[in-house]
């Protein structure tokens, strides 16, 4: 049996709680309103572009090593002469569907690329009303549920890692929020926008 809720988190915090829950500092929130990433925000995203493009190449060896084990082990008995009744799956669809295979991995692999680049591309900024939300799915027979944590400012959808980063905004105030876009948007930091 599946289960969907998607509760609304209403925060309590200023900019000091948001501080504390996003890790940014007044020197990270100043370089941000002048359109830059501080130094210790470029290096933290730098570190996490490294750790993708480690990712990336551990996921790419593994897809090389079982091509060659497709093309040493299960395609030679398929190119072997068949019996004319014969049901093997002749040797052209495998190498299709390899194809196919390397042509997804690769579309993946280059789009996943671009989104590392842009952990370290401009960084934007938005306004607009808060809207913190935990929203909790799964199957309790299944092992349980999971928790997708997001903030929502001004047309831009947040994912964040915890409930302490939802629980930073209040539903409904005005924030300024500054990230950059990568595969989903990553926000460096964020203040309030009235008193």
């Amino acid at each position: 049996m599946s289960a969907m809720t998607d509760d609304k988190v209403y925060g309590d915090s200023g900019l000091a709680g948001l501080k504390a829950a996003l890790s940014f500092t007044d020197a990270d929130l100043a370089e941000n309103r002048l359109g830059r990433m501080s130094a210790s925000q470029a290096a933290r995203m730098a570190k996490g572009q490294s750790q993708s493009r480690v990712a990336t190449i551990v996921v790419m060896i593994i897809f090389i090593v079982l091509l060659i084990v497709i093309a040493v082990i299960v395609l030679p008995p398929t190119l072997a002469p068949q019996p004319a009744n014969s049901s093997a799956i002749p040797p052209w669809i495998i190498g299709l569907v390899i194809l196919v295979v390397a042509g997804v991995m690769a579309i993946s692999f280059l789009r996943t690329r671009r989104g590392i680049r842009g952990l370290t591309g401009a960084l934007l900024q938005v306004e607009g009303e808060a809207n913190p939300k935990a929203s909790t799915f799964g199957d309790a027979n299944q092992g349980g549920f999971d928790t997708m944590y997001r903030v929502h400012i001004g047309g831009v959808n947040f994912p964040v890692a915890s409930n302490v980063q939802v629980n930073a905004f209040d539903k409904g105030r005005r924030y300024r929020a500054y990230y950059v876009k990568s595969t989903l948007p990553v926000i460096l930091s964020a203040e309030p926008l009235d008193s």
